[in-house]
């Protein structure tokens, strides 16, 4: 019986030698800097796919410089052609070494298609009044919202530009509504950004999927066209409709909060 099963196991490396031998790499092949002779196909389609996710780097996005505007041009990324890879070692002569095959993965979105966003398809202005600690929240969240892309078809949303309002972050505590009632809490007056920026959205026709309106009447704007956030709870977001880009742009000025949104020629 023992030598039954010893008989077996031999017969099963021989069999493994010479599929390896038939249908695997060849011997001293190296995949990089990996040692790969004599792997079959699924083996060395393990290892290219662990150095491919090494190898492989995203692309980015054109983007705008958050202080003056300009547009910072995308970089395409790098994506592993496993299975070519995989072919060449396959295919390889003894004691050869193969390059992953590698391709470019190009920017879904062009620098063009933001320089076609230079037209001012909805703008609204508040006028701002208060504390310093209110002025610097302000100025702090204009500067988050400030150039800020919403590509065709995307959502925005006001909390994940601006992040949380909280000491860490530098905002001051300032008056803001809560409960139908006057407070103070840290942020106070990041609602009339949101809300100057909220009117802008409307002139521009994007989709607004999320508004939120205050407690209690405003007086930075009609009734009814308030937009309340409160980080973790209540949002502004809108979505793009427009077949191009849209720029969200924000100033805080001489006792006026500002908002704009550039876009293309849209119908």
């Amino acid at each position: 019986m023992l030598t039954f099963f010893i008989s077996l196991s031999l017969l099963g490396s021989w069999l493994d030698k010479i599929e390896r031998h038939c249908h695997g790499t060849k011997a001293g092949v190296r995949i990089e800097e990996i040692e790969a002779g004599r792997l079959l196909p699924a083996e060395a389609y393990e290892i290219v796919a662990e150095l491919a996710v090494r190898c492989q780097k995203l692309p980015v996005e054109p983007t705008l410089d958050k202080d003056s505007g300009a547009i910072i041009d995308g970089r395409p990324g790098i994506i592993v052609d496993i299975d070519q890879t995989v072919a060449n070692a396959l295919s390889a002569a003894p004691a050869t070494t193969i390059k992953l095959v590698v391709r470019p993965l190009l920017p879904r979105y062009s620098k063009s298609s933001l320089e076609q966003a230079r037209y001012c398809i909805g703008r609204y202005q508040t006028g701002f009044s208060g504390t310093q600690a209110r002025y610097k929240n302000i100025r702090m969240a204009c500067r988050s919202v400030n150039h800020t892309i919403v590509w065709s078809g995307q959502e925005f949303s006001f909390n994940d530009v601006t992040g949380p309002r909280t000491p860490e972050r530098g905002y001051l505590p300032a008056p803001i509504i809560l409960d139908g009632d006057f407070d103070i809490g840290h942020g106070g007056g990041v609602c009339q950004v949101s809300s100057t920026l909220y009117n802008a959205a409307r002139q521009a026709r994007l989709h607004i999927t999320e508004r939120h309106a205050h407690s209690k009447p405003v007086h930075y704007v009609p009734s009814g066209q308030d937009a309340a956030v409160s980080f973790g709870d209540q949002d502004l977001r809108f979505v793009n409709p427009h077949p191009g880009p849209v720029i969200v742009k924000m100033h805080l000025g001489q006792g006026t909060v500002s908002a704009e949104i550039w876009g293309g020629e849209y119908p």
